[in-house]
This record gives structure tokens, C-alpha cells and sequence, in this order.
């Protein structure tokens, strides 16, 4: 007998049973109950039938036996959640200050039953063998051999960060250690950070491996992924191509884990459980027995840093392009274009180098450098910014209060009507928007076709795909689009790149905005210039000066690296040091700023030593949301775990005196992008 009780995990939103409860075993299912099958449970006064999952079975019980309920179903014939990923959740629910069930529907399948999808799966195809074939540079053959070894030793959690400029084929690294791993009977899962990448990701690889692959993303019902689930659990098939979510793919022999872009903020999920895709790759490795493969021509600067000094990362290097020359770049300097009277969206220069492209009939890419919401304040005739002199982050505007405002530690001020610097009455609130660069297409290219690429024409589930699709079979001579065109994207016929507001980005209030930029028009530049043609980029800019875009001019990630490390240092800025973001929400702005009041009193009080450095209180930055004001505390401390145990202690001490009535709290250490 395995035991005559069932420990299990209700499936409830609410935080307040976030623990396990006993449930008796009956005896027609004690021949067929297993950890990690789904039940049915009374659950409440009402003996409501509820969902929940088998997390432990027992024989004896700390609750008294004449007062527990007994299962009432197992809905399922299979286990949702196997050894691995239930340890997987239980992980993240420590890693992420989260509940036990939000970490569960992660790794288990949304739905019951679900029929395949025809779009998730290569058409009928063995595998490539002439993938051998391909010929390999010196330094892809050397990283291929580092990383096949890792595999071979069984290396738990070995992690690879390869740093690739663009065009340098970090892809066909993936491939040839793909490849090493399924023939030794193993599992592969491929992470890329945009949605926009899967199916041009999907076609070499399906190219390679054929109907081993499949690919998942969000855009698919519940059905689609539970096939998906089901194909990857019995082992039809061998690979798993998609965003962030695809990590939890049920592989019960995964033996390597690929993460494209690792530098990509869109690995880190912005709902409950806030994970990082990176970390959990890792400690998925580690259970596993597998190796990780991180890759970026722009790595972010805490991995770069755990390669070169911390030794956590092994570092593999493609430094030259592959029969492709770097594109010319050109970073022209906005405020001497309004000096002499040119208002328009583009430069001269850069209009007539688009003129150029569209007369020879190639196609080029104009990219608008934005998160989409974060304006900042600047002057076009000297390129000031409006900044925190406390934090040395940029003032963000709101427009609702008509006043600037710092998002680490809430000083502002009132938006001012001319230059603090040269006292000029150009000050200008940025916000370009993709429909106006379309506009200005039209404008100056009359009958040019153009496709536009954003969040407004991507809604469908197949939108991005056939956008590309359209673009490459030359349906139009200009993409233009936001992030989601910056990297990855190959198109022959790209002999131009033109980055609209390169300070957009630049200025948005996160410490840090140089990185987002550098990478951004790094991975942006390596658009053009992909074939035979010769490329050319131009980087328009009212701080033309500023060390991200110069070291993008260049290309040279080393050197960038080196000037932002020492700013991090200075700063005492992650990876120095570790933030946590305490935002809380709920429909009454001042009910919200009182409780953050109070949290931070506490704090003030619990932090004698002044070993955590609390950096104020300060609206989010989008700061209302669906009718729920969102207000943030941010702290900061060189210790991760003791930073980690103050913070859930104040907030204890203040749920203690505080009920939080219709506030709720959301934790996020390190967040990728300071809400």
C-alpha cells in the first residue's frame, strides 16, 4: 500500500492557502494514484468540487483522520507533473516569493484534452543528415566541441554563454549541438525572446530536424499547447522551439537547453511568478543532468560578468561575421537638423539614402526605438535631458500631473517651460509612435508599400509570421516596427536601417537604459547588409555623444561593457548589488500610497544597521492599470538572501497591523525593466 493519504495543492488564486492539505485516499484509487496527477477535491464548507494536484502521498496524517474528506476523481489517466518539474515549481516558489499553484500551472497543461495542431508541427520529415555537412569555422568548431563534451560528461547545469557578433552563425552552433544530442538519445528545448523570431526559427530548424520539432508560444489555445504537452511527454517528439514558457516542455531526457538572445528583457515574466526564463533554464539543467547555451552578439552585463570574472559561465567567442561586412553606420545629430529648419521626422541624409534604396529596388527597415509608454523630457537645441541628480536615471513624464518624476526615488518636479541648461524654449516630450513614421513615408515616397509591425498588427496568432512572410517575398519595400524587428530577422534584399529616435529608449528612466540602447541598436544594425549588398545604418539622435550609440557605431561590445561596468560600480547598481521592486496595486490611489507609507516606516525602523538602502517611494511606470493605482518601494542591499528575508519580514509587520484591504502586493527582485 503506498499510503492512505494524499497531500495536495488546491488550485486557488488566493495566497491564503498556499499550503498543502490532506485528503484520504479511497480505496478504488489507491491501485491508480500517483504524485503529480490532477484530482478533484471537496474543498470549503460547501464541499465545493475543486481542481488540485497530488504533491505527496503518506500513511499517516498530522490532522485528526475523522475530520478529513477523501478525493473525490482523478480526472486524468497520466501524471501533469513528473519528478523534474515538480521540483521545478517547488524551486521557483522560494526563488520568486510566490505561491506553490502559480508555479504549478507554469509547468503543468492548461487543458484536458486537445487535439494536434497542424501549425505546431513540421511537416512529415525525417531528420537532415547532411547537417554534418556544413562546413564550420575554426572558432564554431571549437564551440561546438566545448559544448558537446559538457553533454557527454553529463556536466549538471554547465552553462555556456556564447558571444557571437551578428552574422558571426551562432545558429548553426545550435544546430550542430542539437543535433550531437538527439542522436545520443536526448531532448533539446529552444528559447528565443520574441514571438516574431518562432517561424523563421522554426523553418531551420525544422529544415535540420523535421518532424522532431515542435514550437509553442502564446498565441496558441489551451488544446494546441496541451498537444503539444502530451507529443513532448510521450517522446513523439525531440525538440521545442518557442518564448519564455517553453522551458517547463516536458522532456523527461532533456539533455540541452538553448537561449537565444539571452540579453532579451522578454525572458523575464512580468506576471505572477515574475521568473527569469535564464534562471530557470539553469536549474532545470541542473536537475536534469543538461547543459545550457546562452547566446547574444550583445550579452546582458551581469551574465557577460559571470563569464569573465565571476567563472559561473564558460565563455565561447564567434568574433567574425561570416562572408558578410559590417554595415556602414551613421549617427546623425538631430539638433543640427532643426538648426537648419528640418522639423520632420527624418533627416535629410537619411531621406535620401531611403530615396536611394526604394530607386534600386531594395527593401530597408525603419525601426522606432521605444517601450512604448516611457516619455521622457529633452531639449532639441542642446540635447539636455531632464534628470534625477540623486539617481542619475532620467525624469519620466506624466502626463496627468504634467510633471516629472523619478522612478527610484520619487523626486520631481514640475515640467519647466524653457532649458534649464542653454534656457531654450525647445523643450520637447518624446513619444514618436510607428503610424506617424508610416505617415512620413507615405509623405515624402508617395506609393511606396509599406508594412507596419507592432502590437496593434500582430494581435492575430499567426499576424507575425505572415508580416515577414510578405516582407520577404518582397510584398513591400519598408518594415517598419519596434522591438520585434530589432534582432534575429535575416532578409537578403535589407540594404538600409533606420533607427528613427534612437533616444527613446536611451532616456527611459531604468539605470539601465545604455544597455537597452547599445543592444538595441547593435542588434538592429546587424539587419542590413545580410547578402551580397552592402549595408548602411543611420542612427538618428539629439545626444549623438552619448556612449551607447558610439560603441554601437563601432560595433565593439568589449568596450561597451568595460565603460558600463564601471558606472554599475560606481552606483553600486546590480550585479553589485540586488533590487527589490515592492509595488502594490488597488483601486484607491491613497489608500495604496498610505500602505507604502507604512511599509516603509517599518522598514526605516528595521533598518538600524543601515544595511539596506531604501530608495523611496514612487508611482510605477505605467501607474494606473485597468482602474488599479500602482505605487512602488524599491530596496537595495549587496546580499541577495538577506535582502530577500528583510522585505518579506517588513511585509509580514505590516500585514500584521494592516488587513490590505483590496491592495494586493507584488514582489520582483531584480526586474528586467523597473515597472
Amino acid at each position: 500500500m503506498i499510503g492512505r493519504y494524499a497531500k495536495v495543492c488546491i488550485d486557488s488564486k488566493h495566497s491564503e492557502l498556499d499550503f498543502l492539505f490532506d485528503y484520504i485516499i479511497p480505496a478504488e484509487l489507491e491501485e491508480n494514484i500517483l504524485v503529480g496527477m490532477r484530482c478533484v477535491v471537496p474543498f470549503g464548507k460547501g464541499n465545493t468540487p475543486t481542481t488540485g494536484y497530488i504533491i505527496a502521498l503518506a500513511g499517516e496524517t498530522d490532522s485528526d483522520p475523522e475530520k478529513l474528506k477523501a478525493i473525490a476523481a482523478l480526472p486524468d489517466a497520466f501524471c501533469v507533473l513528473t519528478e523534474e518539474t515538480l521540483a521545478l515549481a517547488q524551486w521557483m516558489r522560494q526563488k520568486y516569493y510566490t505561491t506553490l499553484i502559480s508555479c504549478i500551472r507554469c509547468v503543468a497543461p492548461t487543458a484536458k484534452t486537445g487535439k494536434p495542431f497542424p501549425g505546431t508541427r513540421a511537416k512529415k520529415k525525417q531528420m537532415d543528415a547532411s547537417c554534418a555537412k556544413v562546413t564550420l569555422t575554426q572558432a564554431q568548431e571549437a564551440a561546438v566541441k566545448k559544448i558537446t563534451l559538457a553533454m557527454e560528461k553529463k556536466a549538471a547545469g554547465a552553462a555556456f554563454l556564447l558571444h557571437g557578433v551578428t552574422g558571426s552563425g551562432k545558429t548553426e552552433v545550435y544546430l550542430h549541438a542539437i543535433a550531437r544530442v538527439l542522436k545520443a538519445g536526448y531532448q533539446a528545448i529552444v528559447l528565443v525572446p520574441e514571438i516574431a523570431l518562432t517561424p523563421q526559427t522554426v523553418d531551420l530548424f525544422t529544415a535540420r530536424f523535421g518532424d522532431a520539432v515542435a514550437v509553442t508560444h502564446s498565441r496558441l489555445t489551451p488544446g494546441e499547447r496541451f498537444a503539444i504537452w502530451k507529443q513532448a511527454i510521450e517522446g513523439e517528439i525531440q525538440l521545442v522551439i518557442g518564448p519564455r514558457s517553453a522551458v517547463f516542455a516536458p522532456f523527461a531526457r532533456v539533455g540541452l537547453i538553448v537561449i537565444d538572445e539571452e540579453h532579451e528583457h522578454t525572458y523575464h515574466s512580468e506576471t505572477s511568478p515574475k521568473y527569469d526564463a535564464r534562471a530557470v533554464a539553469l536549474k532545470r539543467a541542473e536537475l536534469a543532468g543538461a547543459v545550457v547555451v546562452m547566446g547574444s552578439a550583445t550579452p546582458s552585463t551581469e551574465s557577460y560578468l559571470r563569464a569573465t570574472e565571476k567563472g559561473e559561465y564558460t565563455l565561447l567567442k564567434l568574433p567574425h561575421r561570416i562572408n558578410l561586412t559590417f554595415p556602414q553606420v551613421h549617427i546623425i545629430d538631430m539638433r543640427r537638423e532643426l538648426a537648419r529648419g528640418n522639423t520632420s521626422l527624418f533627416a535629410g541624409d537619411f531621406a535620401r539614402a531611403l530615396g536611394e534604396t526604394l530607386q534600386m529596388g531594395r527593401q530597408a527597415i525603419l525601426f522606432l526605438n521605444r517601450r512604448g509608454y516611457s516619455t521622457f523630457v529633452s531639449c532639441r537645441r542642446c540635447g539636455g535631458v531632464l534628470s534625477c541628480d540623486r539617481c542619475r536615471v532620467n525624469y519620466t513624464y506624466h502626463a496627468n500631473t504634467a510633471a516629472l518624476l523619478c522612478h527610484y526615488c520619487g523626486q520631481g518636479m514640475p515640467l519647466p517651460s524653457l532649458c534649464p541648461e542653454c534656457k531654450s524654449a525647445h523643450l520637447r516630450r518624446f513619444g514618436v509612435g510607428t503610424q506617424q513614421v508610416e505617415a512620413e513615408v507615405a509623405r515624402l515616397f508617395p506609393g511606396t508599400a509599406t508594412l507596419r509591425m507592432d502590437m496593434d498588427t500582430t494581435k492575430g496568432k499567426h499576424s507575425h509570421a505572415d508580416i515577414l512572410a510578405a516582407f520577404r517575398r518582397g510584398a513591400a519595400q519598408v518594415l517598419i516596427g519596434t522591438q520585434m524587428v530589432a534582432k534575429g530577422l535575416d532578409f537578403p534584399q535589407v540594404v538600409l536601417v533606420g533607427v528613427v529616435a534612437a533616444d527613446l529608449s536611451l532616456f527611459s528612466g531604468d539605470f539601465r537604459a545604455g544597455e537597452h540602447t547599445f543592444q538595441l541598436l547593435t542588434q538592429v544594425a546587424g539587419r542590413a547588409g545580410r547578402a551580397r549588398h552592402p549595408g548602411r545604418v543611420f542612427l538618428q539622435s539629439y545626444n549623438p555623444e552619448h556612449y551607447a550609440l558610439a560603441f554601437s557605431r563601432q560595433g565593439h561590445y568589449e568596450d561597451f561593457y568595460a565603460h558600463e561596468i564601471e558606472l554599475r560600480r560606481t552606483m553600486n547598481y546590480p550585479p553589485f548589488s540586488h533590487i527589490f521592486s515592492i509595488m502594490l496595486s488597488g483601486p484607491g490611489e491613497r489608500e495604496v500610497i498610505a500602505a507604502l507609507h507604512k511599509l516603509q516606516a517599518i522598514m526605516v525602523y528595521c533598518n538600524k544597521k543601515g544595511r539596506f538602502a531604501l530608495m523611496g517611494i514612487s508611482p510605477a511606470f505605467v501607474s494606473k492599470i485597468k482602474s488599479q493605482f500602482r505605487w512602488k518601494l524599491l530596496v537595495k542591499c549587496e546580499e541577495e538572501e538577506p535582502l530577500k528575508q528583510f522585505v518579506l519580514y517588513c511585509i509580514k509587520k505590516l500585514r500584521e497591523n494592516d488587513p490590505l484591504a483590496g491592495i494586493t502586493v507584488h514582489l520582483s527582485l531584480n526586474p528586467a525593466l523597473m515597472e
